[in-house]
């Protein structure tokens, strides 16, 4: 129930930072009488869809219902609908206040509707350009994240200005408004563009004073610096500026002092080392992080850093190397295949289970990935093993299991094949002591990527990569 909490609300808050999380919706149903009548305020209106989620995940609670991605889907759909729905209302009303707009164009943007979003916010903010204020600066906000995720650059760079020059401006705000503005010059391959954005992103993400408990500050970080890295790769920039990149993160996370985004930062280190052929440095930057968190991190948080870095120390050891051959019982909807057959194709890896929540929540993800680059090259493989049926509520014989597998999947639609071992022999020879864990395999055969966990950011961390090697010759 736990990563239903977490999954509603970073969907939730994706509403407002993410370019690919709702699709465009521009129709709407048409309002029954009864909704014509509803005279709440555009404020309360807004509250009431904007507060959606919450309420559902309270009634899941109280009923204790299970965990579910095909629910969290559902949930969220709900939400745009309803959204949806009182933006209908509320745009019927005669002579809107700047208020109404105001309300009217986050209505929009709760619902996916970018373009009304992009509209009625344009509306707003041209009634008086030069207004300061909270709500005024949100809505440049808004309006330049959403304007730069449509590639309407020139508009988003527009109001960005404005808001650079009216108060109160936040660093959270200004360091994603750069993102976003950084991946769309990065997107339509103005490369130097990309960096002047991505690097003001950084310097605006450090300020923000990153901590154990601001995962904010420590995501935007990343975030900043991940972009950074990747878009001084593609202008031929020395490996060693975005090893310094991180390096300066970890400083940070030293300083602040944040266990997470020091643990976070030397696994990125440590990839992009071996990235740069530089394999011992980054087994001794792990080697040497180890050592630092016996002597220097609180004892209450010295359990998960260890064993997120002891995991990344034994990962090493394949990382740049040939990904070794996997061993099958069963296929599922996937013709035999062995990953020395898959050269010149990109490998993803997905080991997972039935009963594992953070492997639920990944499916979106992957199903996005599956879609969109299985044309160029990308290969998704679920594999997973036998746990007597656990988290089914019975216990199972293997053949009972591979049919209740098989079902699971055709319940949650994944199109990607899935592989079911008998045997601990990929986990042991992948090194995986956790799942979900995803490996990524370039066209070579050689591991490129080995991450753990769902949430946090390694999404983001995984489609970068993807999105990497697919562009490799």
């Amino acid at each position: 129930m736990r990563n239903l909490i977490v999954s509603i609300f970073f969907i939730s808050a994706l509403a407002l930072s993410s370019a690919h999380v709702f699709s465009q919706a521009r129709r709407v149903t048409q309002q029954p009488a009864a909704a014509l009548a509803d005279n709440r305020t555009a404020s309360a209106l807004y509250d009431d869809a904007a507060g959606y989620t919450a309420r559902k995940f309270q009634e899941f609670a109280s009923k204790k219902v299970p965990y579910d991605t095909k629910l969290l889907e559902k949930t969220v759909q709900e939400q745009k609908e309803l959204a949806a729905r009182h933006a209908a209302l509320l745009n019927a009303r005669p002579n809107l206040t700047n208020d109404d707009l105001y309300y009217l164009g986050l209505l929009y943007n709760l619902s996916a509707n970018e373009e009304r979003t992009l509209e009625v916010l344009k509306r707003y903010l041209e009634k008086d350009k030069d207004a300061a204020g909270e709500r005024q600066q949100y809505a440049r906000y808004l309006f330049t994240v959403r304007a730069a995720q449509n590639n309407r650059l020139a508009d988003a760079e527009a109001v960005l200005g404005d808001y650079l020059r009216l108060e109160p401006r936040k660093p959270t705000e200004r360091a994603t408004m750069e993102n976003t503005l950084a991946r769309a010059y990065h997107k339509s391959k103005q490369l130097e563009r990309a960096a002047l954005h991505a690097e003001e992103a950084f310097k605006v993400a450090k300020t923000l004073q990153p901590n154990s408990k601001n995962s904010s500050a420590d995501r935007l970080l990343l975030t900043s610096g991940n972009a950074l890295v990747d878009i001084y790769r593609e202008l031929n920039k020395p490996a060693e500026a975005g090893v310094a990149v991180f390096e300066e993160i970890r400083t940070l996370a030293v300083a602040a002092p944040s266990a997470r985004l020091y643990v976070d930062s030397t696994e990125k280190l440590a990839d992009l080392l071996i990235d740069s052929k530089r394999k011992a440095d980054a087994v001794k930057t792990v080697a040497d992080a180890i050592a630092y968190t016996k002597q220097s991190i609180k004892p209450e948080e010295q359990g998960f850093v260890l064993r997120a870095l002891e995991r990344k120390q034994r990962q090493l050891r394949l990382q740049g190397e040939l990904a070794p051959e996997i061993t099958i019982g069963k296929w599922i909807e996937q013709s035999p295949l062995k990953i020395s057959s898959l050269r010149g194709r990109v490998v993803l890896l997905d080991f997972w289970a039935t009963w594992c929540g953070p492997c639920l929540a990944a499916f979106p993800h992957l199903k996005e990935w599956h879609e969109k680059y299985k044309d160029q090259g990308l290969v998704i493989l679920g594999i997973t093993t036998y746990y007597g049926g656990r988290g089914s509520g019975r216990e199972m014989t293997p053949a009972e299991e591979l049919g209740y597998i098989a079902r699971f999947k055709k319940e949650h639609d994944l199109p990607y094949g899935v592989a079911v071992t008998d045997n601990d022999s990929n986990h042991r020879n992948y090194g995986v002591s956790a799942i979900p864990t995803a490996i990524l395999i370039d066209r070579h055969g050689v591991i490129r990527l080995m991450t753990t966990g769902s949430g946090g950011g390694n999404e983001a961390e995984i489609s970068a990569a993807i999105e990497k090697l697919i562009g490799e010759k």
